[in-house]
């Protein structure tokens, strides 16, 4: 088939825009030739960034016990009871809860302290339950201070009883009253003979015929004996 001059340039013309369009194309490429495109592995030896460092539990924890830091509440402070030194009177034979009979030294008869329910005075002629009498340190500070408590009268629960001086001639006995004034005695040494004195709140024991006299006037040398015989 016989073509017309018109039909040839245009096959001609078209061709030629093809080639053009080929040229353009390789000149745009995304990469050089012969050069790859980065490699979006990870590389030997690198963390993975797949994975996020692990966080904090989201569950809270058990607080640990901490020790309180407020001050402790400080602790009453309790004094010290006083009680009566008797180291001076060991002359006298005066041993702290032992019984004894105490006795008017002077008179040359047995008259020893007795306590009873009428009172206390100085009848007492034998070693009975109302002569026995026990010495012990009063809760004093001073020394040579004691408090009489008759072992008879002392044997029933509680605070037992003392002997205590009056404003009159007989002394008493009643509930003891750690360093109650009327309780307290003081002894006081007469020489060294191991005799002594017996000093109340209200002054010097003197003794006349087995009684105490409200003066003080009488025989006031004591002493104390063995109460077993």
């Amino acid at each position: 088939m016989r073509h017309t001059r018109s039909f040839v340039i245009g096959a001609v013309l078209a061709t030629a825009g093809l080639l053009t369009a080929c040229a353009s194309n390789e000149g745009t490429s995304d990469a050089p030739a012969g050069t790859s495109a980065p490699s979006t592995s990870t590389p030997a030896g690198s963390p993975s960034v797949s994975t996020a460092p692990a966080g904090p539990s989201t569950t809270p924890a058990a607080a640990a016990p901490t020790r309180s830091t407020a001050a402790a509440p400080a602790k009453p402070t309790t004094r010290a009871k006083a009680t009566s030194d008797l180291s001076g009177l060991r002359i006298t034979g005066i041993k702290a809860g032992k019984s004894v009979l105490i006795d008017v030294a002077g008179d040359g008869v047995d008259r020893f302290l007795q306590a009873g329910q009428g009172g206390v005075d100085f009848t007492g002629t034998d070693r009975t339950d109302s002569t026995a009498m026990a010495l012990y340190p009063a809760a004093v500070a001073a020394k040579n201070r004691v408090v009489i408590k008759p072992p008879f009268w002392n044997e029933e629960v509680g605070g037992g009883y003392c002997i205590a001086d009056t404003a009159g001639a007989a002394l008493k006995l009643e509930n003891c009253r750690d360093g109650k004034t009327s309780q307290v005695w003081q002894v006081v040494l007469a020489g060294d003979s191991g005799l002594f004195e017996l000093h109340g709140a209200y002054g010097v024991i003197g003794v006349r015929n087995g009684r105490i006299t409200a003066s003080g006037d009488g025989d006031i040398g004591l002493q104390v004996l063995p109460y077993a015989s």
